[in-house]
Parts: structure tokens; C-alpha cells; sequence
């Protein structure tokens, strides 16, 4: 669904009817109807017409007054059930799992290939953010195969048969390469704000004396204790912000833009399942055929991406968030159901054992000393 809402542009209904009576001018002036007037005057005494008012005079119109009606639909992708429902009609039920065998295909390659550079590199985390940027370029053609799986109409042609020619993919390469770096980028900043903010494990496990989070309950005040709080929330508060952040203001953008292109790519005999205008990305200024059109077409694709777009998108991947958790949320509570059922009692007594562990682990601690 989200791969529809990042090519799908505005349509619109023209329809053209017959003017009423009401709305039509007054009719235009008639010399034969005004001859007989004794102030009329003579042929010999009017004045010369301009060109243009001889001819609407000489020849009668031939056009006929009509209104036209401007319609503008709602995008199908504003909503999820309107979206399935398009599936459906297209495919049936087992239409929203288009492009599975695709994805399977691309994650199942993708991981192998990364893991296995990895494994002989060994340059850690920031060697593996390196194969993984690498792998994304060596396969972006799978991926765009799995991008024509998703938004085009069903076709008869096998799934190796669908893969763009090679020579038409080069303008696939600068936005492959920003789509990684920012996938890349949205684990590796958090984790390093993460690090910055003392959330590490070994750090957690031994903070130093003075530390806002080892301040003991003897020689700290109400107001000492509250600003410590407060830091450590601020401080929890700045990994998931710092991952939104560059989720919605790196990693979005880098994703839309490689959607569009890539649907810009589909062979001229598919068409999309939703509206895409390909000439708003693709016009006589931008060729992707000619060499160094890749940067070009790569901002083109993203400034034809409106605000409305952006904010249907956003509102989508909230939708579907949403949905996700409500079904976790029930899913979770189910199982617990299953356990207290099944369990009963055994379960209240290992969730007090644990306890009584944790306090003992939690004395211990404190009885050390520093």
C-alpha cells in the first residue's frame, strides 16, 4: 500500500455539458432588426468594422455554449480499505500479498550476500553498513522488480522475465545509493545518541559516583532526585525522537524518490494500478537514457511528490502503525489468557520467585561497596 501511495497522483473528471437558458448572454446585435428605425442609419454612413467584427457578424457561430465541470477524486490510497478493496478487484484476496515471491527473493539475497562480506571483512558496525550499502547497488534491479510487482497490473510473464534491461537501470544508481545510507542511517544515529547519552549497557552497568543516576536516597534531596529523573527521561526520550526524526526526514523522502523512478522504469506494455503521471518526472528536459541525467531526475522525482502526497503518506504509515499494535495489543493479551488458563497458579508463583530475586540481586548491590 505504501508503494501505491508514493506514485499515485491526482486525478481528475472533466465533464462537459450543454449550457442551460439562464446562463447563456444576451443576444448579440442584429442591424436588420433595427432597419426599419427612422434614426437608422444609412449603409453608407456606419463605420468600418475590424476584421475580427466583420467575421462574427458575416458568419454565424457554429459553437455552442457549454459548461465544463472540474471533478477531483479522492486518491485511492487515502484510505486502507478503499486500497484493498483496488486490490481485490485486481487479484482477488490474495492480491495484497503482491510482489511476496519478489521480496522473499530480494531479502533472502540481500541478507546472504551481506552477511557473507561481512563475515570476511570484519570491519564491525561500520563494515557491515558498508556491505549493506553495497549489496543494495549490486541488486537494485531485484529490488526494482519487486517495486513492478507491487504497483503494476498483473501479467503473464514470469518473474525473471519482468527485469528492466540493464543498460536502462544506471539512472537507479544515485538513488539506490541515498535509499541505504539513509536505511543505514536510521539504526546507526540512534545508537550513537544512544552511546552519547550514557544508554550503552556496559555503561548502564557501571556508572560513576556523582553520576545523576547514582545519587543515593541519603545524600540527595527531593530537588536533586527530581532533576536526576528528569535528565534520565530526557535522556530515554532522545533515542526513539532521533529515530522518528530521521525516519520522516531522511529515510522517507529517500524511499519515495527511488519508488517513483523505479515506476518510471515499468515497460511501456504495464500499466500502474493506480494513476501515476510518469511525464511530471520523465519530460524533454529530463532524459533518463542520457548519461548524467540520474541527479535530475532524482530531484524531479521528489519535487513532483507534493505536500498533499507527503501528507497522505505520512498519515498512511500512522494508519497502518496503529493497526499493527492493536493487533499486538490483542495478540499479547490472548496469550496471557492461554498462560492463566493453562498455568493458573504456577504462573503467580514464578512471577514471585522473580521478584523475590530481583530484591535480593538489588541488595547485593547496594551492600557493595564503592
Amino acid at each position: 500500500m505504501a508503494s501505491l501511495a508514493m506514485i499515485e497522483s491526482p486525478s481528475t473528471t472533466a465533464i462537459i455539458e450543454p449550457a442551460s437558458k439562464d446562463d447563456l448572454p444576451p443576444p448579440a446585435y442584429s442591424e436588420e432588426a433595427y432597419a426599419d428605425e427612422p434614426d437608422a442609419p444609412r449603409k453608407d454612413e456606419k463605420e468600418g468594422l475590424l476584421p475580427s467584427e466583420a467575421m462574427a457578424r458575416d458568419e454565424p457561430a457554429n459553437n455552442e455554449d457549454v459548461e465544463i465541470t472540474v471533478i477531483d477524486h479522492t486518491p485511492v490510497t487515502a484510505s486502507i480499505r478503499s486500497t484493498i478493496g483496488l486490490l481485490h478487484s485486481v487479484g482477488g484476496f490474495r492480491a495484497r500479498w503482491r510482489g511476496l515471491g519478489a521480496s522473499i527473493l530480494y531479502h533472502a539475497l540481500h541478507g546472504f550476500v551481506t552477511n557473507l562480506l561481512a563475515s570476511f571483512l570484519g570491519f564491525g558496525l561500520l563494515g557491515n553498513a558498508l556491505c549493506y550499502i553495497f549489496t543494495s547497488l549490486a541488486l537494485m534491479r531485484v529490488h526494482m522488480l519487486w517495486t513492478h510487482s507491487m504497483i503494476a497490473h498483473p501479467t503473464n510473464k514470469s518473474l525473471f522475465a519482468r527485469f528492466v534491461p540493464r543498460k536502462q537501470c544506471r539512472v537507479l544508481l544515485l538513488p539506490t545509493l541515498v535509499h541505504a545510507v539513509a536505511q543505514q542511517a536510521t539504526f546507526i544515529l540512534p545508537l550513537a545518541v544512544a552511546i552519547a547519552m550514557g544508554l550503552g549497557p556496559e555503561m548502564m552497568a557501571s556508572k560513576p559516583h556523582g553520576h545523576p543516576d547514582s545519587i543515593s536516597s541519603d545524600d540527595a534531596s527531593p530537588h536533586k532526585q527530581g532533576c536526576a529523573m528528569m535528565l534520565n527521561l530526557l535522556r530515554l526520550l532522545a533515542v526513539p525522537t532521533t529515530s522518528l526524526f530521521v525516519a520522516l526526514a531522511v529515510l522517507l523522502p529517500a524511499s519515495v524518490t527511488l519508488t517513483r523512478i523505479e515506476a518510471t522504469l515499468l515497460p511501456e506494455d504495464e500499466t500502474t494500478l493506480v494513476p501515476f503521471d510518469r511525464e511530471a518526472i520523465v519530460s524533454d528536459d529530463i532524459n533518463p537514457t542520457v548519461r548524467g541525467a540520474s541527479r535530475a531526475l532524482f530531484v524531479q522525482a521528489w519535487r513532483s511528490f507534493d505536500s498533499a502526497a507527503r501528507l497522505r503518506l505520512v498519515k498512511l504509515y500512522v494508519k497502518m502503525v496503529m493497526a499493527q499494535l492493536a493487533v499486538a495489543f490483542v495478540g499479547f493479551h490472548v496469550v496471557l489468557a492461554e498462560m492463566y488458563l493453562i498455568g493458573g497458579e504456577r504462573i503467580g508463583e514464578l512471577v514471585k520467585a522473580l521478584g523475590e530475586v530481583a530484591k535480593e540481586a538489588h541488595k547485593s548491590e547496594g551492600s557493595v561497596p564503592q
